[in-house]
């Protein structure tokens, strides 16, 4: 696909692109898919989508997709209560006056369980999403949330407060990618990075939340105040409209463009423009899949869209981001940390307290995320991140080995080696895959490559909090830390040579990138420099 520069492409559409010419020349796109003249129609498409790409929203458009995230982020604050929910359950299970008593071979699995559960979710969550749409999706996982915190906080025995922690576990797991797509595709590129990074803040707020009511209250108590956050969820979402993306696919184009007017604050030629543009990308997809007739032929069709291009190598980046960031002790420490900052060994730490700042350390670093993704490229967010947390790890292990007594200063320099690596490693470590879900995977396949993903990723999730206790006493928190420092640095190669900035481009722009031959990003330049055939997304 050649690509001009923003002057060619600007001169294409005409001297005033902000005039009628976007639409008129979508409408050329359409009539060239109507001919199927296939030569030219993606080229068409992506020319109009470089223009609209360059205007801003209105302050009524801010306004309505603020409002789109807004009740998205309240569902996801109420999704990370459960994450956190271990590190304060456990502690108080763990005393031996407790009316359920749990060892640590028993606390792994209330803590992991959860994660063996939000795979299920996860790959529900692909069917729900387009059959229910990216709302409905939503408003049906807030059920099974509030079901399962009402069960834990019922519980009398360790078999019900584990199947409270499955219920959950469900229900977070079908959340994820509902909340990202749903975001994504109702914002416009240049609110994208901050509106969908929003959301990490808001699932961080949720551990610091529930930390702070398990530091005052009976883990009984904090199951049912965290009730609250899922039911505003239920009744915001039903205030909003459907994704206009999901409209066009399901033949609602009435629906699709009071959505998507409402979304662009009332400019109806921006929402012509672009409807137009769905209209296209969804008649290319439906002529594929009008010719599988047969079940067969279905299920071949859907694999063929599996194992496109466009999909496998986002999956490949994506999930290899996922076992790095894993690796580098990203949830390891949400699930444990109250236990982690009682092995990090100081009487003078309070484990409590330090647990809490970790949170809020982790919530002030997702809030910064977001606005520094209106700044920074995804890149160089993610290298500064895995950089950090090797750095900080790497530090808090020198300090622990090198010291030789108990001191007053352990506290201080030991706590902010610690908040160092929460910091550096939420700020982009821990924000981006879920953007990375809304950004990477093409419209097509959005639904079930992302439910795919997420069910890979909650695997790897478990895996880590379920066998962590027993690494950390085979090699101590100074293992730990070293092979979290050494993760995090293989994780800055890889996202300095696979990951592709997709900072102020249109997802359609993102998913014809991935329709090239180069696998890397740093093969990028050589394949411009051969053919000329580069997208903007450098």
């Amino acid at each position: 696909m050649v690509l001009g520069t923003s002057e060619e492409n600007e001169s294409m559409l005409g001297n005033n692109p902000a005039k009628y010419t976007k639409v008129d020349k979508a409408k050329d796109v359409i009539e060239d898919i109507q001919n199927n003249n296939s030569n030219t129609n993606l080229d068409g498409l992506y020319e109009v989508e470089n223009v609209i790409n360059r205007y801003s929203s209105n302050w009524k458009a801010i306004f309505a997709q603020c409002l789109v995230a807004g009740a998205v982020l309240l569902l996801a604050a109420g999704a990370g209560m459960p994450i956190g929910y271990s590190a304060v359950l456990l502690p108080q299970l763990s005393v031996k006056n407790a009316t359920m008593y749990v060892d640590r071979e028993l606390g792994s699995w209330i803590a992991s369980v959860h994660s063996l559960a939000t795979p299920i979710g996860s790959l529900l969550s692909g069917s729900f999403l387009d059959i229910l749409g990216r709302r409905g999706s939503l408003q049906l996982s807030a059920i099974p949330l509030c079901l399962g915190w009402i069960v834990m906080g019922l519980a009398k025995n360790i078999p019900t407060l584990l199947c409270g922690r499955i219920i959950c576990g469900v229900a977070v797991g079908s959340i994820a990618v509902p909340s990202q797509v749903f975001v994504g595709e109702t914002a416009d590129p240049g609110l994208r990075g901050i509106l969908v990074g929003s959301s990490f803040a808001a699932y961080s707020f949720g551990i610091l939340s529930v930390y702070a009511f398990g530091a005052f209250l009976k883990w009984n108590v904090v199951a049912f105040c965290s009730i609250v956050l899922p039911i505003l969820a239920f009744f915001s979402l039903m205030f909003l409209p459907e994704s206009p993306i999901w409209l066009i696919r399901q033949g609602k184009i009435e629906k699709a463009k009071d959505a998507l007017l409402w979304l662009r604050g009332g400019d109806i030629e921006q929402m012509n423009t672009e409807i137009t543009i769905l209209e296209a990308r969804a008649k290319l997809d439906a002529e594929q899949k009008s010719l599988a007739t047969s079940f067969g032929q279905r299920v071949s069709l859907t694999m063929s869209i599996i194992t496109s291009p466009n999909v496998l190598k986002p999956l490949f980046i994506i999930n290899i981001f996922n076992v790095l960031q894993l690796s580098s002790g990203t949830y390891v420490i949400v699930f444990y940390a109250v236990d982690l900052v009682r092995d990090i060994g100081s009487d003078n730490m309070d484990s409590y307290s330090a647990a809490i700042i970790t949170a809020l350390t982790r919530f002030f670093f997702s809030l910064l995320a977001c606005f520094l993704f209106l700044k920074i490229g995804r890149r160089s967010l993610g290298i500064f991140s895995a950089i950090g947390t090797s750095l900080a790890s790497f530090v808090l292990v020198a300090y622990t080995l090198i010291k030789t007594e108990e001191s007053a200063m352990d506290a201080y320099v030991l706590g902010i080696c610690l908040f160092a690596y929460v910091g550096a490693n939420t700020v982009g470590l821990f924000t981006l895959p879920g953007l990375m879900i809304s950004e990477l995977l093409p419209q097509n396949a959005r639904g079930i490559a992302g439910g795919f993903n997420f069910f890979i990723f909650n695997i790897l999730v478990f895996i880590a909090t379920k066998f962590f206790p027993a690494i950390n006493n085979a090699v101590g928190i100074t293992g730990a830390f070293t092979i979290f420092a050494i993760f995090a640095l293989l994780e800055a190669i890889f996202v300095y040579v696979a990951l592709p900035e997709t900072m102020n481009r249109t997802l359609e722009q993102i998913e014809d990138y991935f329709q090239q031959s180069n696998l890397l990003w740093i093969t990028r330049s050589k394949e411009k420099r051969q053919n000329n055939e580069l997208t903007r997304l450098s």
